[in-house]
């Protein structure tokens, strides 16, 4: 049983992690290219640009990111729980991935309603 929880562990903090870096591209290419389009006065800038009430592409993307980091950071946390604790190393990944979990959950407690509030008005 430990051997399988292991390697789901271990599959979900890859693919978690792949998601993240994947989902971070689009947020941050979102924000830098509206950053731009917005100093430059370009009529193709977003309207309310980060706006968590006018602009769901900001929160879809944010909450998407947000939860790809809350998964890969617990399944990291238990993985090496399960797995046990070799050195400082070992420490200091876990460190990190508590952190990890504390910005995601905090990014996602303000960024999931206004998410869900958009896909709901879509239904």
């Amino acid at each position: 049983m430990a051997g399988f929880l292991e390697r789901w562990l271990r599959l979900s903090a890859i693919w978690s992690i792949r998601g993240m870096l994947i989902s971070a591209i689009f947020f941050v290419g979102y924000v830098v290219l509206g950053w731009v389009l917005t100093v430059l006065e370009s009529p193709w800038a977003p309207s309310e640009y980060l706006s968590l009430t006018g602009d769901p592409r900001f929160v879809m993307t944010g909450s998407l990111v947000s939860l790809f980091v809350v998964q890969a950071t617990t399944s990291l946390i238990l993985f090496h729980f399960l797995a046990g604790f070799d050195g400082e190393q070992s420490q200091l990944v876990l460190l990190m991935s508590y952190i990890g979990l504390g910005s995601g959950a905090a990014a996602l407690r303000f960024l999931l309603p206004h998410s869900l509030a958009f896909l709901s008005s879509w239904l």
